[in-house]
C-alpha cells in the first residue's frame, strides 16, 4: 500500500503557499508537529478560554484542520481549539506508513490525543473526519468527554450515488470546472469566490494524491457501543446523506442528540459558525461522563 504525497514539486510549493496564506486567517495559532504510529501529524493551535476544556477539531477529507477557521473564534470561548491536519490527506503532515483501514485511523490518532498530553478533551468531526472521530469514540475513548458529529459521512447513511459520481472531481488532475462543479455540490456553491480556506481545499484537491481507504459503515452493534454524550448535527440539503435515513440510525446512540437542521448543506460549520458553536457549548456544559 501506498502513502499520501503530492503529485509534483510544483503542486506541493503552490499548496504551502496557499496554506500559509489560509492560517493567516486564524486567531493567532501556534503549529506543532507530532509523532504518531503512522506519521507526523501537523496541530494548530489557538489558545481559547482557560476555564475550558480543549476541543480538538477533524475536517473533512481533502482538507486540512485550517478548513474549520469560520468557525474558530466562535468555539474559542469554550476552550483552547486543536486544528488536525489529518493523516493521508493533504495538509502540513507527513504520513510514514499506510493506513489499511479505520483502526489504523484511530491508532494514529490515539497517539496524537496521548502525544498532545490531553487527560480530557471534546472531540469535533465534520463529513469524514466525524467518521473518523466515531472510529476513536468507539475504539479508545479515553478522555473523551463529548463527541460532536457534523454531517458525518457514512456514518449514519450511505453515501449517495449522484455524489459518488461527482467525486471525480476530486481526483488529482481532474478538470478545474469539474473539481468546482463537486466542491458546489457539496458546499452549495461555496467554491465560488477567492476564499483562502477554498483555494487551498481546491489546490489539494488537484496536487495531492490522498492515501486512505474507504470506510465501512458502523453496524448497530458499534453505534450502541459510544456511549459518550453524542451530538449529531445534519442538513436538511445535504447531498451526503439522507437526513431522515440519517436521524433514524443515529437514533442507537446510546447518548445521542440528533438535530436536523433544514436550511443547512453539507458545509454546515462554515454555513452556522456560530450557531454550531453555541450547540456545542450545551453539549460541553453537561455532567460528566460516566
Amino acid at each position: 500500500m501506498r502513502t499520501a504525497h503530492f503529485t509534483d514539486p510544483a503542486a506541493r510549493e503552490r499548496y504551502r503557499a496557499l496554506y500559509a496564506a489560509a492560517v493567516a486567517t486564524l486567531p493567532p495559532a501556534i503549529a506543532r508537529d507530532v509523532e504518531t504510529t503512522h506519521g507526523t501529524v501537523r496541530v494548530l493551535t489557538c489558545e481559547g478560554a482557560p476555564s475550558g476544556e480543549p476541543l480538538v477539531l477533524l475536517p473533512g477529507a481533502g482538507a486540512p484542520g485550517v478548513s474549520w477557521a469560520s468557525s474558530v473564534p466562535s468555539l474559542l470561548g469554550l476552550g483552547t481549539v486543536h486544528l488536525v491536519d489529518p493523516l493521508g490527506g493533504p495538509g502540513a503532515s507527513r504520513q510514514d506508513v499506510p493506513i489499511r483501514d479505520l483502526a489504523d485511523q484511530a491508532r494514529w490518532l490515539r497517539a496524537l490525543l496521548d502525544g498532545l498530553d490531553l487527560a480530557s478533551f471534546h472531540l469535533v468531526g465534520t463529513s469524514m473526519g466525524g467518521r473518523i472521530a466515531f472510529e476513536l469514540a468507539r475504539r479508545a475513548p479515553a478522555g473523551l468527554r463529548t463527541l460532536s458529529l457534523l454531517e458525518p459521512a457514512n456514518t449514519f447513511d450511505r453515501i449517495p450515488l449522484a455524489t459518488v459520481a461527482s467525486s471525480v472531481g476530486a481526483i488529482p488532475g481532474a478538470p478545474g470546472w469539474l473539481r468546482r462543479r463537486f466542491l458546489d455540490r457539496l458546499g452549495d456553491g461555496g467554491a465560488a469566490g477567492d476564499d483562502p480556506v477554498l483555494r487551498l481545499v481546491d489546490a489539494g484537491m488537484s496536487g495531492f494524491a490522498s492515501a486512505v481507504p474507504h470506510p465501512p459503515r458502523p453496524s448497530d452493534a458499534d453505534l450502541r457501543a459510544v456511549t459518550v454524550p453524542t451530538l449529531v448535527l445534519l442538513g436538511g440539503r445535504s447531498t451526503m446523506l439522507d437526513a431522515g435515513r440519517a436521524r433514524e440510525r443515529a437514533a442507537l446512540l446510546p447518548r445521542g442528540t440528533v438535530e436536523v437542521w433544514p436550511d443547512a448543506s453539507h458545509a454546515l460549520p462554515g454555513e452556522f459558525p456560530e450557531r454550531v458553536a453555541e450547540r456545542i457549548a450545551r453539549l460541553t456544559a453537561g455532567p460528566v461522563p460516566s
